[in-house]
């Protein structure tokens, strides 16, 4: 008996034991089914699915209006999945096949298509009829998935803003790279389901996941300005209508920006490139010059000099300067560009007649901590930050080495290293009514659904004049280009306010004689600005007002009119009137300039006195050059029209008023050593 109880126990305690384990058991299995069942089940299917992944499309890139400047077109890649090559015994024949159609090494499509991987590559954006040929071969283990090709519709247009993407469609330059992240989307997959061995199974179920595309980046470019821009440039690069002694510039940058806001409406840049054949072009022609490349401004920066000097009070526009010719500086002498100097004139004038020792004396009354803290606030010696790779941040000279001699160069734009973006923006500071503005490029971010992501902000940087003297000083140079040295830049009609400059450039330590950086910098209407432009132009023999003025006022006549703005009833109709403090009345009586170019002297004077105008004579040659107004310009009857004389048409010399277009480097005879720092030693004796 007692022997039976004993058993009886034992089975009571293995069945226990066995109850508990069956327990734990039950409770360990419905942990992994509920808990780790999806982790574990996903698991599975990597191993039993295998994903061809399927790229998605890019975002476009669009301009201001909505125009495409970038998109993403369909195109096919090929891949292979080797151990189903291997398997069918067909390696050879199919590396063959292949190696024929894709027009390529057959070794090396061997070498991919039996390599120890799940999945490979044979060749990505091919054509569809390729595609198309490979897929009635049915080759075991070869497939063909969706892809696709980035495609810039407009060439060439606007190329160094958008950059471009390499063969995995990332971006490698431009908007393309800054804004690779927002463009580019979700990839999608094809899964198909294979055997352990690694072999699809027949008639096995397929899933594709859906690719997401990427969202679309609206740029602040204008694509019609951008054009005028370019349109330009190419004729720049071709020397037309240029005395360009036979040879083209380096290279030239037009910027335009709406001072208002920052944001840029056209950044050209020549030689360029078109980004579908990136791979063709040499690697120079991709450089960006308007945001990368330093030069000396030259004149065009006393429009900084003068806006310190007017915001600190140290000068009148009343106030009477004489010019002897010269300012001496430290023992040395840096000339006017006028033989014996301008006499007697008006700081207006001053500013008219581009006057370099007027603007030195600007420079010794803010003295160099006043000259340096506006030097700084307008944006010079840092990057603006605008959305550019590689952007440089200009040279200025180090403050505590730097001379009184310097402090003079300085303030008529010598000396120092800025770069095309940096000063525009400066400028717009001025156009606006005193307030720096980060320049930029992205208008807004939007989902493929049209979402706004991203919107467009105003980045303002700080004030640097007050509006009052941002005032003045646009009439000021309204009075430039009216009835001063900026006069290739007028437009009838319009009022426009800008100023010349020209830099001499350095090659082993010394200034290069008949080799300039040419730039004209102009904004309008001057009243209520609209547009800001910028013309550099790298490696011409002429100065500023000669090569850029009249692309500037090509661009901003064609700017101005696309974007609506009307001519003004009270804007002077013709140069050379007095500009400062006048009120002009309103046109009488319109009249349409003929054109009178390649004719003689008496020709030409005779067609303007049948169409009701006068003639004025600048130049010596054979031949009307040019003309101001321009032919089919409509100006008051019986207004004055300026001929240009020169020895062929298109062909312009150097005409008396021109030799003012900038002061900066007249009078160059010889060249010595360069001076330290960056001094400019053709002004000097």
């Amino acid at each position: 008996m007692a022997q039976l109880l004993k058993m009886r126990k034992r089975v009571v305690l293995l069945l226990g034991i066995c109850s508990i384990f069956l327990v734990i058991l039950i409770i360990r299995l419905g942990y992994v089914q509920l808990r780790d069942g999806p982790f574990l089940k996903n698991l599975a299917d990597e191993e039993h699915f295998r994903g061809v992944p399927v790229a998605p499309k890019r975002g476009n890139i669009e301009d201001h209006n909505g125009d495409v400047l970038a998109m993403s077109i369909s195109s096919e890649t090929v891949y292979a999945v080797p151990a189903e090559v291997r398997k069918s015994g067909r390696q050879e024949e199919i590396a063959n096949q292949l190696a024929v159609l894709l027009e390529t090494d057959k070794n090396s499509v061997l070498q991919k298509i039996t390599k120890r991987t799940s999945l490979e590559y044979v060749k990505k954006k091919i054509s569809p009829e390729i595609a198309t040929k490979i897929k009635e071969l049915n080759l075991p283990g070869i497939g063909i998935v969706e892809d696709s090709t980035r495609f810039y519709p407009n060439g060439s247009l606007a190329a160094h803003i958008l950059g471009f993407t390499g063969i995995d469609s990332q971006g490698l330059e431009g908007i393309e790279q800054s804004r690779d992240k927002e463009l580019t989307g979700i990839p999608g997959s094809i899964l198909t389901e294979y055997g352990a061995n690694g072999i699809k199974i027949p008639d096995a179920q397929h899933e594709f996941i859906q690719p997401v595309q990427g969202n679309t980046v609206k740029l602040t470019i204008d694509k019609n300005i951008q054009a005028f821009a370019e349109r330009e440039l190419a004729k720049l690069m071709a020397g037309q209508g240029l005395n360009m002694e036979g040879r083209a510039p380096k290279n030239a940058s037009i910027l335009v920006m709406e001072p208002s806001t920052g944001r840029m409406l056209a950044i050209a840049s020549a030689p360029t490139f078109d980004p579908n054949n990136y791979q063709a072009s040499d690697p120079s022609t991709r450089r960006n010059i308007a945001i990368q490349n330093g030069y000396e401004p030259g004149s065009t920066f006393k429009i900084i000099t003068l806006a310190a000097a007017l915001e600190e009070k140290v000068v009148k526009t009343t106030e009477v300067f004489v010019d002897p010719g010269h300012a001496l500086i430290l023992g040395r002498k840096i000339r006017c560009w006028k033989a014996g100097g301008h006499g007697s004139q008006t700081m207006v004038q001053v500013v008219e007649n581009s006057c370099n020792p007027g603007f030195i004396l600007m420079g010794q009354r803010l003295g160099m901590d006043r000259f340096y803290k506006y030097l700084t606030a307008f944006g010079f010696g840092k990057k603006t930050g605008i959305e550019m790779s590689g952007e440089a941040k200009g040279i200025l000279a180090n403050k505590k080495k730097a001379t009184a001699l310097d402090l003079a160069t300085m303030s008529i734009g010598q000396t120092n290293n800025v770069t095309p973006i940096q000063l525009i923006t400066a400028v717009s500071a001025v156009a606006n009514g005193g307030t720096l503005l980060e320049p930029q490029l992205v208008q807004e971010i939007t989902t493929p659904a049209g979402e706004v992501l991203i919107p467009f902000k105003k980045q303002v940087v700080g004030r640097v004049i007050k509006e009052s003297t941002a005032k003045l000083e646009r009439e000021i140079l309204e009075s430039v280009v009216t009835n001063g040295t900026g006069r290739r830049a007028f437009l009838p009609g319009y009022r426009v306010a800008g100023k010349t400059g020209t830099a001499q450039k350095v090659a082993n330590g010394r200034y290069i004689q008949g080799d300039y950086v040419a730039s004209f910098v102009a904004f309008a209407p001057a009243d209520n600005p609209k547009v800001t432009v910028l013309v550099v132009i790298d490696g011409v023999p002429f100065y500023g007002g000669v090569v850029a003025g009249p692309v500037v006022q090509a661009v901003m006549l064609d700017s101005l009119k696309y974007l609506g703005i009307k001519p003004d009833a009270n804007a002077p109709l013709a140069p050379g009137k007095p500009m400062y403090g006048v009120e002009f009345p309103p046109v009488k009586k319109a009249a349409v300039v003929p054109s009178v170019l390649g004719n003689t002297q008496s020709e030409a004077e005779a067609a303007l006195k049948k169409a009701g105008f006068k003639a004025s004579i600048e130049g010596k040659g054979l031949k009307v050059i040019d003309q101001i107004p321009h032919g089919d310009a409509t100006v008051e009857a019986g207004s004055t029209v300026i001929l240009y004389l020169g020895a062929d048409a298109g062909q312009p010399t150097l005409a008396p008023w021109l030799e003012v277009v900038d002061p900066d480097i007249e009078a160059i005879e010889s060249l010595g050593p360069r001076v330290p720092i960056n001094m400019n030693p053709e002004l000097l004796e």
